[in-house]
């Protein structure tokens, strides 16, 4: 990717992600509301809540969510306004890595279930304890393969506007594009990397 283009790149990811973002916050309100579209047959559709540490992780991913959402809404403003750069590549970095995971490891998980594998998958959770029904029909495995894929896609969106972002090393002569000639002395802290 040449040089020119890549803020054209970041501003496409992130606002592939701030999309992917609403979509699926929507989704899950829908979910919560008591909706069933993408379930199938399944009778459960909202985990059961029985202990402090389901609550903690529930609130810690919903932190998380929050903290991207407004970063990546914030990211869209001018650049004097936008949070620093170091910020934003990090928590695209750890969303990347942690959606894509997600993603994949629920794929391997039904995939070890349906060649009999694995009982258990990789959660070691059986169908009953995940959809309420022993045997979950066709249109149930394909809705949580669809979910699954929709984590890799975000997580590979929270990659690109990692790997598009804006970065002072990778410019050839960025020294004398930051620092105009003259100006650069002891006491100027020079350009900021990340």
């Amino acid at each position: 990717m040449s040089q020119g283009r890549r803020p054209q790149w970041n501003l496409r990811a992130r606002v592939g992600a701030l999309v992917w973002m609403v979509l699926f916050a929507a989704i899950h309100v829908y979910w919560e509301l008591g909706g069933t579209v993408g379930f199938g047959d399944a009778e459960k559709t909202i985990p059961e809540v029985d202990s402090i540490a389901a609550v903690a992780f529930t609130a810690a991913i919903l932190l998380a969510f929050t903290a991207g959402f407004v970063l990546i809404a914030l990211s869209m403003r001018p650049v004097e306004h936008r949070p620093p750069g170091w910020v934003i590549a990090t928590y695209s970095a750890i969303a990347g890595i942690v959606l894509c995971a997600r993603g994949i490891s629920g794929l391997i998980d039904t995939w070890l279930r349906e060649t009999g594998l694995a009982d258990g998958g990789l959660s070691g959770l059986a169908y009953q304890q995940i959809y309420g029904v022993a045997d979950p029909n066709t249109a149930t495995l394909w809705a949580s393969c669809l979910m699954d894929i929709n984590f890799v896609a975000g997580g590979i969106l929270f990659g690109l506007v990692f790997m598009t972002r804006e970065r002072a090393r990778t410019y050839p002569g960025w020294q004398e594009q930051l620092i105009p000639h003259g100006e650069a002395g002891p006491w100027h802290p020079g350009p900021r990397r990340w």
